[in-house]
């Protein structure tokens, strides 16, 4: 909580130096509740709505989507709050999901960090594709192709049937092109001309 500014009165200041330890417990539990009751939370019907959004089914929204916008700053705004109130006793999926969130607002640099979290406690997070998918989508933003593609790699290794796998092959074809390795460029693009999915390119801009 942020102080007011203001200056206690002498005579303040020295009943508060006369509070007992239990009145001082006391108040800091007070404070403490005040805290707690200051922290967004997700509704379980938000909860149930939240899991279900498509995790990477949007990289730039439009104006109809505004709502869906919001909704994911409240998610992610508890995220931060559950975070800081378990004092770094948190599950790593939590991360991952704070993760994916931030990727769906295109907030980089958030997702980022918050997948560099997962990746540190998270033992066996090479398992997992969508989060190798997720900071794969991340490297290629700011251009660290060595890195996206290797990440794009793994997520097909470990689940070739993965739902973006679409979206991993037209970007695994735009870096190879980027690094003038033309065969693998063509074989990616054409991957992606061959998979009917949805995705952010149309069949004629892949082409």
């Amino acid at each position: 909580m942020k102080s007011c500014g203001v200056s206690l009165p002498a005579a303040a200041s020295a009943a508060a130096q006369s509070l007992t330890a239990n009145d001082e417990q006391k108040m800091a539990s007070g404070k403490a509740t005040e805290i707690e009751e200051d922290f967004p939370k997700l509704t379980a019907q938000e909860e149930d709505t939240l899991a279900g959004i498509d995790r990477f089914g949007h990289f730039s929204f439009d104006p109809c989507c505004k709502c869906v916008i919001l909704f994911l700053f409240q998610a992610v705004s508890c995220y931060d709050a559950i975070i800081l109130k378990a004092e770094g006793k948190v599950e790593p999926e939590m991360f991952c999901q704070l993760g994916h969130f931030n990727l769906l607002l295109e907030d980089y640099p958030k997702a980022l960090s918050a997948y560099q979290r997962y990746y540190s406690l998270q033992p066996d997070y090479w398992k997992n594709a969508a989060f190798l998918y997720g900071l794969g989508m991340v490297y290629f933003h700011y251009s660290a192709f060595q890195w996206s593609i290797k990440a794009f790699q793994e997520v097909l290794y470990i689940d070739p049937t993965f739902s973006k796998a679409k979206e991993i092959h037209l970007r695994l074809g735009v870096m190879f092109k980027v690094n003038t390795d033309y065969e693998s460029s063509l074989k990616h693009f054409q991957l992606a001309l061959i998979d009917s999915t949805l995705c952010t390119l149309s069949k004629a801009e892949s082409k």
